[in-house]
């Protein structure tokens, strides 16, 4: 008990002794626990990048850039973020802060003129208004950071400028407009821009129009993305049309016109619906008219009906004959029944809708008389016989009499 005593006082001497000495080595297998520095400006990142433009012995770095729109357009602002880290072990008292204009790139504000300490381990953000002029290409603000003792910092920044537009090109439109008519209109807008565009609406301008929609909402276009916008339009006499590509990058808003040539008369690519194949019966004072319609055109034809035209007096069964739907090259029979003076051309009303909705009317004339057929109205109405061949008939008629008499007598 007395020598393990002893060895107690013994130890707690020499640790009094030891108490101004330099700390021990610590034996094979032991580590100390890492510590990690407090940051109220958040944590340094997990790879810090070499400086691009530092004095010796700086612990300052620029760690990061940020630019908002990514690519800006002539005349367009900015908003440049640049994070600094201190890599050191010290903390680094900076005086002023400030970013230098380069080329097509103006600074419109000059925000840190007194900035403060930076501690170890910790980062700092600077945020800067900038403004893109031209020409278009990169330029290469300098940002630099003013330290007491000298080691001070600079780096040039990366600001790309470039003013290309949306591509906008017409997928359909037609190839003459009809005054009041309405007409399909599709326009496809792309995005060649290296960042994305955003609020994109596409709305028609000009006078002596309707549109429906009045505009198109895309919304977000991303970098190479597509997107369509279409409109049924009607058009007046004297109307003036285009469109207006409403766009923003970034806080910056962009109109880009859009113009559309109008040239007026018949669309080559409408439905052309033809009549054919007449037959006219009459019974008990009521008229029948058989026939074929065709589609010609290339267009579709919707809701076709046919009816006997305002002279005439409509009858049952077929007053009006309802034929629905004729598709380009397509055909359909009808039938008509109505009451009428004798002789001439019967008249024919022919009404449809194209694939907009718009009404068209068009007025025919079956060439026909009683119990004549006529192929698509190429015999004129109440035409005569003509007396050549009446003359034939005879010719034939006592050819056969003679070779019938003739047989009897053998």
């Amino acid at each position: 008990m007395r020598s393990s005593a002893l060895l107690l006082l013994f130890v707690a001497a020499a640790l009094v002794t030891g108490a101004g000495a330099s700390l021990p080595t610590l034996p094979d297998g032991f580590t100390l626990p890492t510590t990690t520095l407090p940051s109220s400006d958040g944590a340094l990142p997990t790879s810090v990048v070499t400086p691009i433009a530092t004095s010796p012995g700086n612990q300052l770095q620029v760690v990061s850039t940020q630019l908002d729109p990514q690519v800006l357009m002539r005349g367009d602002r900015g908003t440049l973020v640049i994070d600094v880290a201190n890599t050191g072990t010290a903390p680094v008292r900076i005086s002023q802060a400030t970013l230098s204009a380069d080329g097509a790139v103006t600074v419109e504000d000059d925000p840190y003129r007194t900035v403060g300490v930076i501690g170890a381990g910790n980062r700092m953000s600077f945020t800067y208004s900038v403004r893109a002029g031209s020409p278009d290409g990169i330029a290469y603000p300098v940002f630099s950071l003013v330290v007491p003792d000298g080691r001070g910092l600079r780096v040039p920044v990366p600001v790309r400028i470039d003013s290309t537009g949306p591509s906008v090109s017409f997928i359909e439109r037609p190839d003459a407009f009809t005054s009041g008519r309405s007409d399909l209109v599709v326009l496809s807008v792309g995005n060649p821009r290296q960042s994305s565009l955003n609020g994109v609406m596409v709305s028609p301008r000009g006078t002596g129009y309707t549109a429906k929609p009045t505009s198109v909402f895309i919304g977000e276009l991303p970098q190479n993305g597509q997107a369509r916008a279409s409109f049924n339009l009607t058009p007046d006499e004297n109307a003036t049309l285009g469109f207006d590509l409403v766009y923003f990058n970034g806080l910056n808003r962009h109109v880009q016109p859009i113009d559309l040539s109008i040239e007026y008369g018949e669309s080559k690519q409408r439905a052309e619906l033809l009549l054919s194949n007449f037959v006219l019966e009459q019974r008990g004072g009521v008229y029948r008219l058989t026939g074929d319609i065709t589609n010609a055109g290339l267009r579709s034809a919707r809701s076709v009906v046919i009816a006997p035209g305002r002279e005439m007096e409509p009858a049952d069964p077929y007053p009006r004959y309802v034929i629905g739907s004729l598709e380009p090259d397509d055909f359909a029979s009808f039938e008509l029944n109505f009451r009428a003076a004798d002789g001439g051309p019967v008249p024919l009303v022919i009404s449809y809708k194209d694939d907009n909705g718009d009404s068209f009317e068009e007025n025919a004339r079956a060439s026909t008389s009683v119990n004549q057929t006529a192929q698509g109205g190429s015999a004129s109405p109440g035409e005569p016989v003509p007396i050549a061949w009446i003359v034939l008939g005879l010719v034939l008629a006592a050819g056969i009499g003679y070779l019938i008499v003739r047989s009897w007598r053998r």
